[in-house]
């Protein structure tokens, strides 16, 4: 089954998940789809070690855990976990 609906003009989840279920239930008004997220996990702000949902600080140094951004909180487009702005918008990603 082919299809030519362009997702990367989507820039949220629910987008991609309506567009998604068009897909797969051939454009069938009311049909949605279950998509998995991937979660990503914590990383200590200074050692840079990987971590459990739910941990606040690293044990192996006592660093702050946070979740390494994914997309830029201006402009919803993907971006490097080193970016320090966006490089679409400009936005600032760290301090």
């Amino acid at each position: 089954m082919g299809s030519c609906l362009d997702l990367t003009k989507y820039q949220d989840g629910d987008a991609i998940q309506d567009a998604y279920s068009k897909i797969v239930s051939g454009g069938k008004m009311g049909y949605k789809s279950v998509l998995e997220r991937k979660k990503i996990p914590p990383k200590c702000e200074k050692c840079g070690r990987g971590g459990d949902d739910g941990q606040k600080f690293c044990p192996q140094c006592g660093g702050k855990m946070t979740v390494p951004l994914t997309r830029c909180p201006g402009c919803k487009k993907s971006i490097s976990e080193t970016d320090k702005f966006c490089m679409e918008c400009g936005h600032k990603l760290k301090d």
